[in-house]
């Protein structure tokens, strides 16, 4: 690695490098959905026609070797940084129709 010195007389810092370049290559699970409708026959004393409950995961496992925060971010002056890594979210609910 070149050193940096006041003035750089072998302009070092200029020189563009592949020095610290990476495979950025991923697989993400990015969202995943599982659902349930209730049978009518259920329903039909509560007077509800339709009724679905259903969990939702986003952002649930990354398979990588890249050594930085998340190889979806972008970059900030050409470094890994200045935006967090995407969140894991879970969901839970019902669709409810009467």
């Amino acid at each position: 690695m070149p050193r940096i010195v006041e003035g750089d007389p072998n302009n070092n810092t200029t020189w563009v490098s592949n020095l610290f370049v990476e495979d950025g290559s991923y697989l993400r699970l990015k969202v995943l959905q599982i659902g349930y409708q209730l049978p009518q026959q259920l329903l039909r004393k509560a007077f509800i026609k339709n009724l679905r409950l259903f969990a939702q995961g986003e952002n649930l496992f990354t398979i990588t070797n890249y050594t930085g925060i998340d190889p979806e971010v972008g970059t900030r002056n050409g470094f890994d940084g200045g935006t967090y890594p995407q969140a894991r979210t879970f969901t839970f609910g019902a669709n409810i129709t009467f």
